[in-house]
C-alpha cells in the first residue's frame, strides 16, 4: 500500500512537472507570437505614416507648381487658363503663344500676343493643329511645366511614388498585346482623322483685339464620337471583364472629361476618367496589386490604364461598398453617383449616416427608380446631382451608338 502510494505520488509530480513545463513553452511560444504581432503592427503603421506623407507631398508638390506656373502666366496673360478636365491648354516657351482645346464645345483656339500678320498667326495655328495629331501625349507630358516641376519637387524629397519610377512598381494586370502597345505608344490628343478634317474645312475664324491675335476652328460634329472608337477597344476589354456594359464606361468617360486624355483637374484627377491617385487610385491599386500604390500622372494618362483604373473603382463600388445592396439597378445607381462624390456621401444621404450597412438596408427597403429620384433630389451636392443623371443619359445615347459595332 505504501510503495503503491509512493508510485503514485511520482506518477503525480512527473505530470505536474510535465504540464508545468508545458505551460512555460506555450507561455513563451505566445509571448513570442505577441512580440511578433507588436512588430509587425509597428511595421505596418510605420509603412501607412509613410504612404500618407508621400501621397501628401505628392498633393502638395502638384499644386505648388500649378500655383507657381499660373503666376508666370498671369505676368502676361489678363485671362490665364491652365489645362482642365476638358479643356487641353499648352503655352509656348516663351508664353506668348497658347494653344486651347476645348472638348466639351468641339473648338481649338490659338492666341499670339505678338504676331506680325494675320499669315504668320494662320500658319502658327495650322502647326499647333497638326502637333495634336502627331506629337504623343507621353511627349506632351513631357514637357509639361507643372509635370516637370512637381516630379523635380518629390525627386529633390526622394519621394519616388510618381513619374517614370511608378510604372517599375505598378505593373500591368493584364499583358499587351504588339498592336495594343502600338496604339499606347501613338496615342495623341486628337486623332489624324479629326485634323485633316478641320484643315479641309472652311478657313479660320480670325479675331484681332488690342493684345492678341486668335484663330478659331470649330472641331467636325463627330469629335466625341471619333475621340469615343478611339478608346473603345479598351472600354471592351474592361466591361467585359468586370461584366459592365461598354455604354456606362464611355458615358462615363464623356462626363469625367470628354475624352480628353490629357484631362486633369485641382484634386488633382488625371485623365480619361479622372483618377484622384490618393482616393480612387488607392482602392484601384490595392485591388489590382495588393497594396495601396501612389498611381502618378504619367500612368494614369495612359489610356489602357486610366480606361482600366476607372473600371476597377466602378466594379470596387457595386462590389464591395455596395455588395449588399440586392437590386443590380439600384447598385448601380449608387456606384455612379459615388463615383463622383464618394461611397460615405452616397450612403449619408439614403441612410442619414456614412455606414454602407445602413446604405444597403435603406436601399433594399426602395425600388431602383425610387433611389434614383431620390438621390437626384438629395445628394448633398448639385454636380453630383447632375452628374448622375448625365451620366444615365448618356449611357442610354451610347447603347444605341454601339447597336451594330
Amino acid at each position: 500500500m505504501y510503495l503503491k502510494g509512493k508510485y503514485l505520488l511520482r506518477l503525480s509530480t512527473i505530470a505536474c512537472l510535465t504540464l508545468s513545463l508545458n505551460s512555460l513553452a506555450k507561455t513563451s511560444d505566445e509571448a513570442e507570437f505577441e512580440a511578433f504581432l507588436k512588430q509587425r503592427q509597428s511595421e505596418f503603421s510605420q509603412y501607412e505614416q509613410q504612404q500618407k506623407q508621400e501621397f501628401e507631398a505628392f498633393v502638395s508638390a502638384w499644386r505648388d507648381a500649378e500655383s507657381a506656373y499660373l503666376k508666370q502666366i498671369t505676368a502676361k496673360w489678363q485671362d490665364p487658363n491652365l489645362p482642365s478636365s476638358k479643356v487641353w491648354v499648352k503655352y509656348s516657351d516663351d508664353l506668348n503663344k497658347r494653344t486651347s482645346v476645348n472638348f466639351e464645345s468641339g473648338e481649338v483656339v490659338v492666341e499670339l500676343l505678338s504676331s506680325k500678320s494675320d499669315e504668320q498667326a494662320v500658319e502658327y495655328a495650322k502647326e499647333q493643329l497638326n502637333e495634336l495629331s502627331q506629337v504623343t501625349v507621353d511627349k506632351t507630358l513631357a514637357k509639361d511645366p507643372i509635370y516637370i516641376t512637381a516630379n523635380n519637387t518629390l525627386n529633390s524629397k526622394s519621394i519616388i511614388s510618381t513619374g517614370k519610377p511608378l510604372n517599375n512598381k505598378v505593373e500591368q494586370s493584364k499583358p499587351l498585346t504588339a498592336t495594343q502597345s502600338k496604339k499606347v505608344a501613338e496615342q495623341t490628343v486628337l486623332s489624324t482623322e479629326i485634323v485633316q478634317e478641320v484643315l479641309a474645312a472652311k478657313a479660320p475664324v480670325i479675331t484681332k483685339q488690342k493684345d492678341r491675335v486668335t484663330i478659331s476652328y470649330k472641331l467636325p460634329a463627330n469629335t466625341l464620337s471619333n475621340q469615343a472608337k478611339r478608346y473603345l477597344p479598351e472600354v471592351k476589354v474592361q466591361a467585359a471583364r468586370y461584366n459592365l456594359e461598354p455604354a456606362l464606361l464611355l458615358a462615363i468617360i464623356h462626363t469625367e472629361s470628354s475624352f480628353n486624355p490629357l484631362a486633369r483637374s485641382p484634386i488633382p484627377a488625371f485623365g480619361l476618367m479622372q483618377i484622384v491617385p490618393t482616393s480612387a487610385g488607392k482602392d484601384v491599386s490595392n485591388f489590382l496589386q495588393g497594396k495601396p500604390l501612389l498611381l502618378s500622372p504619367e500612368y494614369l494618362f495612359k489610356a489602357d490604364n486610366n480606361v482600366e483604373a476607372g473600371s476597377t473603382y466602378l466594379h470596387i463600388l457595386s462590389n464591395r461598398y455596395f455588395k449588399n445592396v440586392r437590386n443590380e439597378q439600384s447598385r448601380l445607381y449608387m456606384s455612379i453617383a459615388a463615383y463622383n462624390t464618394g461611397p460615405g456621401n452616397v450612403a449619408k444621404t439614403l441612410s442619414g449616416s456614412n455606414s454602407l450597412n445602413q446604405a444597403s438596408i435603406a436601399a433594399n427597403a426602395m425600388s431602383a427608380d425610387k433611389i434614383y429620384a431620390y438621390m437626384v433630389n438629395n445628394l448633398p451636392a448639385q454636380e453630383t446631382r447632375n452628374y448622375l443623371q448625365k451620366v444615365v443619359k448618356r449611357t442610354a445615347y451610347y447603347q444605341a451608338q454601339l447597336k451594330g459595332i
